[in-house]
């Protein structure tokens, strides 16, 4: 037993000392070159070995190598396709022996594999030489014998087989090994190449007429991918025979399995796919596809069988939740171009499914059923996409569809779904249009729905005609023209409702108080671009007003709109309201305004009931940059008439300058330009106007139901202002303004003559009387205005029979006038034949100055004289009221008797001049029921005259009667 032992030690020893020792005396330079000379000769590429080279025995015979590099025929411009930090070279035992070295196999570690193909076709790892495979007068193997490599080392001459027969045979090697590896493959014909990291490998091949095996894993594009699967017979399957296969792909849980039998000389398959998983996302991405939602599990079957000539896939289903889709296809191949026919079915699919496929996780449901048979002819994708024809139906029922987004935009969670989706699809090949008909409900509203497509000119990515209509009780829309998608669209769209406002108010974008905005039609030209929008052609009515509208809105950081608007009529009526009531009532006023007085208690108050002190949102001046122009042919607002008009506006950077370029009204003219400052806190208004050669009568009367004026006037404005409300800006308003009235007349009222015939009325108020006038040269005035306070001092009036000046304050913010006015009359026309004048000298007129009160709410002033400015001197304007004589001093004298109509004018008058604030019976003063010196004091208390002061005059007056 001891020797036993011993014997076996001295055993190991010896072949641990070969092991160690006989590497250290083998010609490891002439091992490395035959190495070299084998991988060339085998396979056409050049071995790099720049590092150090050892040998081994255990566990096997091998060739160490360092920094190591391999090139083909691109290596002649120092270009490697692959490089490792280490590489071993598996020999063969036999070598040891002979001399001659076999390689068995290689295995890289971390190496870096640079694949690439040329413009020209041409590869990296294309060899070096030609190998001349396919010659029988090849070399034979330099070794007759290698063990285990069995029919690797038949000689290439004795082959018949094809050439990838004898190339196989020639590589002769049993195992590839890569641990660590990265792969990059580029094309160029394609923008982005392909990365594998991570790459490991094992690649067993012990004989090539026997069964290869294959294993790898590794990460593509940050999915980490297995492969494994097996090949019988290499050799048959390259000389013609049908071997069998098996392929699966996974990543995660998601698989893709090919198995079946297949042959190249001639090509011929018989396979089954399957392919399975909890997400479809995983599987597009590994096929370079991106799904932005995942449809979630999928199972997919098909049998796929085929020959050079034809290819025929059969039995194919795929289920995706509920959507289960069957159909099978064909392609003939026998042709230069390929023929691809084929049939799909979809029934009861999920709406959700389809949208979830289409990368859209929304929240729907409804059933999907299609019904499409296709052919197409191409070599790529491309061309089969362009040569597609399709002919079936596709329809939608119970559909519901949410996720829209509107709900906070329209304020209505029942916003953000559509429901009762009901729509049919009708293909009668691509060649024809492409049919759309149904239904569909948003917030409870039904539409119908019409359309139809070029679908091959969208699918081929060119422009196609498309039409659409939607109709409901509404509104009704259509579209008719170009589409390219995604995006671009051009073509005719017309809207119709018959209220805007209420349209606007159910899409959650309510319009301010105010009528009109009823009945809206547009039709024109739109362009739809992802930069821009345009429009036009564009013609319009809403309500009464019609034109026609071109422009463009350049998108982006900040829109850009461009826009020139042509109106045939603009009528305001309906969005202004009349003109009686926009100006606080001047219908109303103007029965009453010449009358002795108005309402009393407008006189004191400075009101603001007229002017809105709502916040105005100014922030949309800075939300786009605009340049417009507007044409009218006329504008009405109730009976004002402006003939043609120019307006243009520029907007930018939250700054609007409204320049009134021509305005044609009542025979006048006129120009003008506003801005607006919204930039500041407190936004900025300035407004200079001209208007000249305006007739007054027609438009006070139109504007405002004022019809005392009439004659040619010219205005004049230039004022600032600022403020963030109505009120505010015209509390705010400060500068100049002046009116000019010429050759006109005050109508209603004839002043001289009812100085002349002076009655009881000139004390206590003067009516109206339609048929009279007072002519007029010239009416002027100037005014400077400062916090909406307007004043002059200059208010003059020149005409034939009297001169009138005056003084006073116009309120805007109180919307009240305080006005006091003295004319100057000649007392009568009796007696009074024209007499010459020298040159240069002025006309003087004689008479009563009776100064003239206009004070109150301008919507119904009062205008009375100003009883105390005549009896500042007493005695005088007694005198001057005896010489004047008329009704009211024949009545006082007893000369007449006053008539009833005068003496209930008088009543009234005096009720509404002293507010009701005493009692006069006129007809008991005039019986002398009443004592007078009670009439005397009541005048007095109800006019606020000094005590005694009226005592006074008539006392006097008395005692010279009775002397």
């Amino acid at each position: 037993m001891r020797r036993l032992l011993i014997g076996l030690g001295s055993l190991v020893i010896l072949l641990v000392a070969i092991v160690l020792i006989v590497p250290l005396f083998l010609p490891k330079d002439e091992i490395k070159r035959q190495v070299v000379e084998q991988v060339d000769k085998r396979l056409g590429w050049r071995v790099r070995l720049d590092g150090p080279v050892s040998l081994s025995l255990f566990p096997g015979f091998t060739l160490d190598a360092r920094d190591i590099g391999l090139s083909g025929e691109a290596g002649a411009h120092g270009i490697e396709f692959a490089r490792a930090d280490r590489m071993e070279f598996g020999l063969a035992w036999g070598g040891l022996l002979s001399g001659n070295i076999q390689i068995t196999g290689i295995s890289l570690d971390n190496p870096d594999i640079y694949l690439e193909v040329s413009p020209n076709g041409s590869t990296s790892w294309e060899p070096r030489r030609d190998l001349g495979l396919g010659d029988g007068n090849a070399e034979t193997a330099a070794t007759p014998e290698q063990g285990n490599t069995g029919t690797a080392t038949q000689t290439a001459g004795t082959e018949t087989g094809a050439p990838s027969g004898s190339y196989l045979k020639s590589i002769g090697v049993d195992s590839l090994e890569i641990s660590g590896g990265t792969l990059t493959y580029k094309d160029a014909s394609q923008d982005t190449p392909i990365k594998v990291s991570d790459l490991d490998l094992s690649l067993s091949a012990p004989d090539l007429s026997g069964k290869v095996d294959l294993t790898s894993s590794f990460v593509l594009q940050d999915i980490p991918i297995s492969v494994a699967g097996g090949l019988e017979n290499p050799l048959g399957m390259a000389t013609g025979e049908q071997v069998p296969l098996d392929l699966t792909v996974s990543t995660g849980e998601n698989t893709f399995t090919v198995s079946g039998e297949a042959g190249l000389e001639p090509v011929r398959t018989q396979l089954e796919i399957t392919s399975a998983g909890p997400s479809l996302k995983a599987l597009a991405e590994l096929a370079g596809q991106t799904l932005d939602a995942d449809p979630g599990a999928f199972s997919f079957d098909a049998k796929l069988s085929g020959t050079e000539a034809a290819v025929s896939l059969a039995d194919l289903h795929l289920v995706l939740g509920q959507l289960s889709l069957g159909g099978a296809a064909d392609a003939d191949l026998s042709g230069l171009v390929p023929e691809v026919s084929g049939r799909l079915v979809l029934k009861d699919g999920s709406i959700k499914d389809l949208l979830m496929l289409a990368g859209r996780d929304l929240p729907a449901s409804g059933n999907l059923s299609a019904d499409l048979a296709f052919e197409t002819v191409g070599l790529t994708g491309a061309e089969l996409v362009a040569g597609l024809d399709m002919n079936g139906s596709v329809s939608i029922s119970d559909g519901e569809v949410g996720g829209l987004g509107l709900a906070s935009t329209v304020g209505d969670p029942e916003a953000d779904r559509l429901t009762n989706l009901a729509l049919d699809l009708d293909l009668q090949g691509l060649e024809n249009p492409i049919s759309l008909s149904g239904a569909l409900a948003w917030r409870g509203e039904a539409f119908s729905v019409a359309g139809e497509a070029d679908t091959a000119s969208l699918l081929a990515g060119n422009a196609a005609p498309v039409s659409v209509s939607l109709k409901g009780n509404r509104v009704s829309a259509g579209f008719a023209g170009q589409v390219v998608l995604p995006g671009n669209i051009d073509g005719a769209v017309n809207v119709d409702t018959a209220d805007l406002r209420g349209l606007m108010a159910w899409l959650g974008q309510p319009l301010g108080p105010g009528g009109g905005l009823k009945t809206f039609k547009a039709s024109g030209i739109f362009g739809i671009q992802p930069d821009a929008v345009s429009f036009e052609e564009t013609r319009f009515t809403l309500d009464q007003t019609s034109g026609e509208a071109n422009g463009r809105i350049a998108l982006g950081g900040k829109p850009k709109v461009t826009a020139r608007l042509a109106l045939r009529e603009l009528v305001l009526d309906p969005y202004l309201g009349d003109a009686a009531s926009a100006s606080g009532g001047g219908a109303a006023g103007a029965g009453s305004s010449g009358g002795g007085g108005g309402n009393n208690a407008g006189a004191g108050q400075s009101v603001s009931a007229g002017w809105s002190s709502d916040p105005i949102d100014f922030s949309g001046l800075r939300a786009a940059d605009v340049d417009f122009k507007v044409t009218a042919g006329q504008i009405r607002w109730n009976k004002i008439k402006i003939d043609e008009s120019t307006l243009s506006a520029n907007i930018e950077n939250g700054v609007l300058t409204a320049n009134l370029e021509k305005l044609a009204l009542y025979d006048g003219s006129g120009n003008g330009t506003v801005t607006l400052d919204g930039t500041s806190q407190t936004p900025k208004l300035a407004a200079r106007f001209t208007l000249s050669g305006l007739s007054a009568y027609p438009l006070l009367r139109d504007a405002a139901d004022f019809e005392w004026i009439e004659g040619k006037t010219a205005i004049n404005l230039d004022v600032t202002s600022s403020g963030g409300s109505q009120l505010a800006l015209v509390q705010g308003l400060a500068g100049a303004a002046s009116y000019e009235f010429m050759d006109g007349a005050i109508r209603g009222i004839n002043i001289p003559k009812m100085v002349r015939g002076l009655s009881v009325e000139t004390l206590l108020g003067w009516q109206e009387n339609p048929s009279e006038k007072t002519d007029f040269s010239s009416l002027s005035a100037s005014f400077s205005i400062q916090n909406g306070i307007a004043r002059t001092e200059d208010l003059a009036m020149v005409g034939p029979l009297m001169r009138m000046t005056g003084s006073g304050t116009t309120d805007l913010p109180g919307q009240s006038l305080d006005w006091r006015v003295e004319p100057n009359i000649v007392p009568t026309l009796e007696g009074q034949p024209p007499m010459p004048r020298r040159k240069g000298e002025d006309k003087k007129m004689a008479g009563l100055g009776v100064p003239i009160v206009i004070k109150g709410s301008w919507n119904d002033p009062q205008i009375y004289p100003d009883i105390a400015g005549i009896l500042k001197d007493p005695k005088a304007a007694y005198k001057q009221l005896q010489e004047t004589g008329g009704e009211l001093m024949s009545i006082l004298q007893g000369n007449k008797d006053a008539p009833q109509e005068l003496v209930e004018t008088a009543n009234e008058t005096i009720r509404r001049a002293t507010g009701g604030r005493t009692q006069i019976d006129v007809q008991k003063v005039i019986d002398g029921e009443v004592d007078d010196q009670e009439v005397l004091q009541a005048v007095e208390e109800g006019f606020g005259l000094p005590p005694g002061l009226l005592g006074s005059v008539l006392g006097r007056k008395k005692e010279e009667d009775n002397n």
